[in-house]
């Protein structure tokens, strides 16, 4: 009887001995990336575009085509790059989620692209670019 009632007293503290249960791990929801592009410092939404939320990561060149490297996760993300009227180019990721876009055909003056980088059941990554040829 004795036995009984310390197993039973030793269940009790166990189950109550005030610890909560481990919070699920947080999932991910989204494709993230970093680029070697430079980005205005961020500002109100309403400031404009230069700097408002969706202000574009910028890069100048005097040459036709300008390359420039980032990172997304996860590494198994489909990477494109994109001209306002042009398909999508395909940018190949390495297994750390490294790559190398290049931008061509730049005209002179100012270049808009659009890098979108897309996981099976993630929300896309997008950063407008602006690429100015001098």
């Amino acid at each position: 009887m004795r036995r009984l009632a310390a197993l039973a007293l030793a269940a009790a503290l166990l189950a109550g001995c005030g610890e909560k249960p481990e919070p699920a791990a947080s999932r991910v929801t989204a494709v993230t990336g970093t680029l070697d592009l430079a980005r205005p410092a961020p500002g109100p939404p309403d400031a404009g575009t230069a700097a408002g939320h969706r202000a574009p990561a910028t890069a100048s060149t005097t040459r036709s085509s300008l390359a420039f490297a980032g990172r997304v996760q996860p590494a198994t993300s489909r990477v494109t790059l994109r001209a306002p009227r042009g398909a999508p180019v395909a940018v190949d990721v390495a297994g750390d989620g490294s790559f190398r876009a290049r931008a061509r055909k730049l005209k002179r003056g100012k270049n808009a692209f659009l890098l979108e980088a897309r996981a099976p059941g993630l929300a896309p990554w997008t950063v407008d670019i602006s690429i100015t040829r001098r």
